[in-house]
């Protein structure tokens, strides 16, 4: 075998890995991102982790099934724990909550060198906020579809973010017009209605004015954002 297909969020992950990039994959699950890459010839060689040793043995077969096996290094620990700067320079952090992808950075400092790749499953204004706060910089922005999901992808760096974050930048992502993102217009439609049932449900409840004055201002920069997409791209 010498092909292996990615589902489309996995294929844009993919895409933004660098030739002759050193890749640590965590949270790997079944491999099959490192080993589409190894198979691509896009890298040489990948470190795989997870804290579980059930991910990690489908991992291997996955490796042992395309051949790539001895071009690959499996290591159950905890994020990043077991991996150094001298094994990669582009890490994958996947299919995890924001917040779990934030401790696991902020437990391997070395990581404001290397390249990026986030796709967190939940707390996404959390983990933008904590990149900013912590020495990193969004360098991009993808939404991909997959099913009925929408999946964000963050490509980050260390550096220094010179324009704040507006709270709606924060919920939903900072997007450039040149950039190509078919996704984006239809998630941000999707974040407004969320958004908005949302407020409504507050509005029956007992929250104080100051939490729906908050809600509101997101929703209207939301609604912003969608305007802004739309003329883009005309």
């Amino acid at each position: 075998m010498n092909k292996l297909e990615l589902s489309p969020r996995l294929a844009a992950i993919a895409a933004q890995v660098p030739e002759g990039a050193r890749l640590a994959d965590v949270g790997t699950d079944h491999a099959y991102l490192p080993v589409h890459l190894l198979l691509t010839g896009t890298i040489a060689r990948a470190v795989a982790t997870d804290v579980n040793e059930g991910p990690l043995q489908r991992g291997r077969e996955t490796a042992r099934t395309y051949g790539v096996e001895d071009r690959m290094a499996f290591y159950r620990c905890d994020g990043l724990a077991s991996v150094g700067p001298d094994q990669a320079d582009t890490v994958a952090i996947c299919g995890m909550g924001g917040e779990l992808i934030a401790r696991i950075l902020d437990q391997a400092p070395w990581t404001r060198d290397a390249l990026l790749l986030l796709q967190p499953m939940s707390s996404q204004p959390e983990l933008r906020r904590w990149l900013l706060d912590h020495g990193y910089v969004i360098r991009r922005e993808r939404v991909v579809k997959e099913g009925e999901k929408y999946y964000v992808l963050l490509t980050a760096t260390g550096g220094e973010n010179t324009i704040p974050y507006t709270p709606a930048e924060l919920w939903a992502g900072r997007q450039a017009p040149e950039e190509d993102n078919p996704d984006r217009g239809e998630y941000l439609a999707d974040q407004i209605r969320r958004r908005e049932r949302a407020l409504a449900g507050m509005r029956q409840g007992n929250l104080d004015q100051e939490t729906l004055d908050r809600e509101e201002a997101l929703l209207a920069g939301l609604r912003d954002m969608e305007k802004e997409w739309s003329a883009w791209q005309r």
